[in-house]
Formats: structure tokens, C-alpha cells, sequence
């Protein structure tokens, strides 16, 4: 990586009051494209992200969580009590350094550390406040709480995942803290600064979690505003497209129990996977000779497809069906990604060597700019890393002042 700092938001300071998830993300993006992000935590009730695996065995450290690590890159950590009048105002100094402060804890949990919209505005009116609570700032579920699990099931996303037959089993994962809910609040802080430059106007930002995720439902709700269709759950299977699935392979790797996944979206890649599968008289069959046949027969089909990928080795079967132009892949192992040559290429993970959990890979860029990069230059921060740092550079305490507040666990 180069010394020289290129990235387009060098010089833009952002307070991250955020936890877990989708806040911490959105921070993150900000300090990798050159933003200066210091974060403040506290000791009495660490980001529940610390305190949680994946972490090395018998690790009990606050500094090891490969989650938390990764959500954090290239943060300053400084720990203060924020309940403590003291902290508060320490708090509030941060916020009139800021440009861009970002909280996504409960409405409730801000009222209790005194950083509401009202607050941070009348300490510093140019800056741009997001707020990212579960459900927004207004409304009869505002004070509502919880996390990406009750999120997914109250936008309807778990209601989309699993096979008719079955209850809704969710897609296994927060999902919307990992993509939907950082990407909109990078969009709405990128939108605000450019307000901001133009006019010196700061302003607030009320990010609903909720609707950033319901956003990207658009299909199944429009489907029911329009025509009153009900989404039905249905697997791997698409209307769109058959075949579309996931079958199994003789292995891969030298692995048993392995899946490829191919997706058939029109007619040219259906008739050359007959091709390749030897069975070209498929495209013949009245079974399978159009798409809506092709649906009606699925089970079919699919039986057919399985017991051609299911003699081959995902190696053979995927060369096979790439090389004749249908869309195919292998169902990969989180351990297979790391090891992956073409996101290995493209220098996609960055592997940085941090503190305690020592050298790790951490998330790279979703997008490449040519001009001013997008990098990741620096491990995520220990607890409270540079508290010192930025009580003088920052607030302007003297050495002395700081080890009172040490002392008095006002800072930690």
C-alpha cells in the first residue's frame, strides 16, 4: 500500500457511538476510504461484539472477537464513561470536534448517555447526526427493541427463506447488519456531506433499520400490491428459471458431500446444458421443452440433473457446464473463500497483524476506485487503544488530567 493517503475522505472526522453490527460497518467503510473514525466505548458495558466468538480457544480477551476485529479496522478506540458528568461532557467535546456522528443503539439507550439529536445539535449545529435505531425515531414501535435475528423476521425476510413444506427458517444470519443497513447509511452520510460542503449545514439523519431492510423486499410486496399474489417459500427454485438449484457433486476436493449450484435463465443455457449432460433429447421432451413445462416437471428434471452431477466431481461437472456457457458454480466453504485464487488475485482480503489476535484476515473492498482507493491499513483497535492519544490531541487534556480520570474511571 502506498504512504501517500489518497483516499477521498482523508479529513473528514467521524465520532462511531455505534455497536454490534450495522453501525460499526458503516463506520468502517468511512475509515478505510480515509476518514478519521475514533469510537468511543466503555469498560462498564463493552460492544457485545467483544464478548463473543469466533475467538481464538480459551481466549477470553476483549480484543479478540474475529467480529468485532473485522467490523472495526482502522478505528481509534478511547474508552469513557459516558453516564459520568464528567464523561458526558468529555463526550460532547468529541461531538463538537466531529463532522459526522453516528449512534445505532436504542433511542432509549441515547437518552441515558444524554447524545440525543438535541444534544449533539446544540453542542455542534454543522454536524450531520445519524441515527440507527431498530425502527427509526418516530412511530408506535420506536422504542421497540432487538437485533438483526428479530429484524429479518419482522420485515418479512424469514418469511421469504426455506421450502413450502417448512416452517421459515431465516437465511441463517443477521443479514441486514451485514449489507442492507451499512450500505444506506454510508449513501445517506455521503448524501449529507455533500449538503454539508456546499452550505456548512449540518443535519439529522433518521435511518430506520426497518425500512432499510424492507427496501430491498420489493419484489414479493409489489407482487402483492399489484396482482395479490402471495410470495410462496420455495427453496432454491425461482419462477423465472428452470433448472435452478443446488445438486450434488461426487465431491470436491477430495470432499464427500459437496453441491454445485447451476441457474438456467434462458432457453440457450437450458439446451446446452442437455448438451453437456449427453442428454440433449431433453430439449425434445414435452416435459421439459419450454420454461412453463420445465416448472410444471421440476421434480423431474431436477432427479435427472442430480443423478448426471452426482456421478462427477464438482471440478468435472463445473468445467464441463462453464465451458459451455451456463452459469455454475460451486457451493464454497467459508475456509475455501480464504484460500479462493481469484479473490486471492484481486488482493481482495487484507491480512493485518493486530495486537493481540496477532495476523487475521480482514473484509477488503466491496468496489475499486482508481484515482483515491478504498484500503484497509490498520487492525481494529484494543479497548480503549488510544484513549491517551485522543484525550491530548483531540480534547487537550494535559497528561496529569488524564491520569485523574483514569484514576477516577471516567476514562479507562
Amino acid at each position: 500500500m502506498s504512504s501517500e493517503d489518497r483516499r477521498p475522505l482523508r479529513g473528514l472526522r467521524v465520532l462511531d457511538v455505534t455497536w454490534f453490527g450495522a453501525g460499526p460497518i458503516a463506520m468502517r467503510t468511512l475509515a478505510n476510504l480515509g476518514a478519521d473514525v475514533v469510537r468511543i466505548e466503555t469498560h462498564r458495558r463493552p460492544d457485545g461484539l467483544r464478548l463473543v466468538a469466533p475467538k481464538p480457544p480459551g481466549d477470553a480477551s476483549l480484543n479478540v472477537s474475529g467480529f468485532y476485529n473485522n467490523f472495526n479496522a482502522e478505528k481509534r478506540s478511547v474508552a469513557i464513561d459516558l453516564a459520568r458528568p464528567e464523561g458526558h461532557e468529555l463526550g460532547l467535546r468529541l461531538v463538537r470536534w466531529a463532522d459526522v456522528f453516528m449512534t445505532n443503539m436504542t433511542n432509549r439507550a441515547v437518552r441515558q448517555v444524554g447524545l440525543t439529536w438535541d444534544e449533539v445539535h446544540e453542542a455542534n449545529p454543522g454536524i450531520i447526526g445519524v441515527y440507527e435505531p431498530m425502527q427509526g425515531l418516530t412511530g408506535p414501535h420506536t422504542e421497540f427493541i432487538g437485533f438483526g435475528a428479530v429484524l429479518s423476521a419482522i420485515t418479512g425476510l424469514n418469511y421469504l427463506s426455506g421450502d413450502a413444506s417448512e416452517p421459515p427458517n431465516g437465511v441463517g444470519t443477521n443479514y441486514p447488519d451485514y449489507v442492507i443497513n451499512p450500505g444506506h447509511g454510508v449513501i445517506a452520510i455521503l448524501a449529507a456531506l455533500r449538503h454539508q460542503r456546499r452550505t456548512g449545514e449540518g443535519q439529522l439523519i433518521d435511518m430506520s433499520q426497518l425500512e432499510s431492510t424492507v427496501a430491498a423486499l420489493s419484489g414479493p410486496v409489489f407482487a402483492w400490491d399489484n396482482a395479490e399474489v402471495e410470495y410462496q417459500r420455495n427453496g432454491n427454485r425461482v419462477p423465472y428459471a428452470a433448472p435452478h438449484g443446488a445438486y450434488p457433486v461426487a465431491s470436491y476436493a477430495g470432499e464427500a458431500g459437496r453441491w454445485i449450484a447451476i441457474a438456467c435463465i434462458d432457453e440457450t443455457q437450458w439446451q446446452a446444458a442437455a448438451e453437456v449432460m449427453g442428454s440433449q433429447a431433453w430439449t425434445a421432451d414435452p416435459r421439459f421443452a419450454t420454461l412453463e413445462a420445465r416448472k410444471a416437471h421440476e421434480d423431474e428434471l431436477d432427479a435427472l440433473i442430480e443423478a448426471w452431477t452426482s456421478a462427477r466431481t464438482g471440478e468435472d461437472a463445473t468445467a464441463l457446464l462453464r465451458a459451455a456457457g451456463v452459469p455454475v458454480g460451486m457451493v464454497l466453504k467459508a475456509s475455501e473463500l480464504l484460500a479462493d485464487a481469484h479473490l486471492r488475485e484481486r488482493d481482495y482480503y487484507a491480512y493485518l497483524d493486530h495486537a493481540e489476535a496477532g495476523r487475521r484476515a480482514y473484509d477488503g473492498p466491496g468496489f475499486r476506485l482508481s484515482e483515491t482507493p478504498h484500503e484497509v491499513r490498520r487492525a481494529a483497535p484494543l479497548l480503549g487503544e488510544h484513549t491517551f492519544e485522543v484525550a491530548t490531541e483531540i480534547l487537550g487534556l494535559d497528561p496529569d488530567e488524564v491520569g485523574r480520570l483514569v484514576a477516577e474511571e471516567v476514562l479507562y
